[in-house]
């Protein structure tokens, strides 16, 4: 299972946001690389308890498909909508908003999968090690919109 708890796992994410420009342009969707990263922020913000969310609701908040979407499915290019919570950072300046995002990828990696995480906004109850999985999967998913 690909997991922010790997070191090497998340190293490759971190390289990869490293490249990213605020001039990119997306193979699919509507969010400038600044969106994305700030809609990166909101995720791990919530996921780390420093962010009210509304709570989990619809049929991804429910097993077994919440672990199909998170471990075996490929996720929709440009066709999901984000809960509005998740596009609520407003951006600062690029060099900031990056450095927020590797430390909240940081922190969450380093909460481990043992810790006590909160229900996700979209898959509701989850074990830590889903958790992990669930950030790695959300930051390649946006990395490969923007072509890393």
């Amino acid at each position: 299972m690909l997991t922010i708890y790997d070191a090497e796992e998340r190293s490759s994410l971190l390289r990869r946001l490293g490249v990213l420009t605020p001039e990119r342009t997306p193979r699919w969707g509507r969010m400038s690389p600044s969106q994305m990263v700030c809609h990166l922020i909101a995720a791990f913000r919530a996921s780390l308890n420093e962010l009210p969310v509304g709570p989990p609701a619809g049929p991804l908040s429910l097993f077994p498909l919440n672990w199909l979407v998170i471990h075996v499915l490929p996720w929709p290019q440009g066709k999901v909508e984000s809960p509005p919570e998740f596009l609520s950072v407003p951006a600062t300046t690029w060099a900031a908003d990056v450095a927020t995002l590797r430390s909240l990828i940081d922190r969450a990696a380093a909460q481990g999968p043992e810790a006590s995480w909160p229900p996700s906004r979209v898959f509701g109850r989850i074990s830590g090690a889903t958790w992990g999985a669930l950030h790695r999967k959300h930051v390649d998913h946006h990395l490969r919109q923007f072509g890393l």
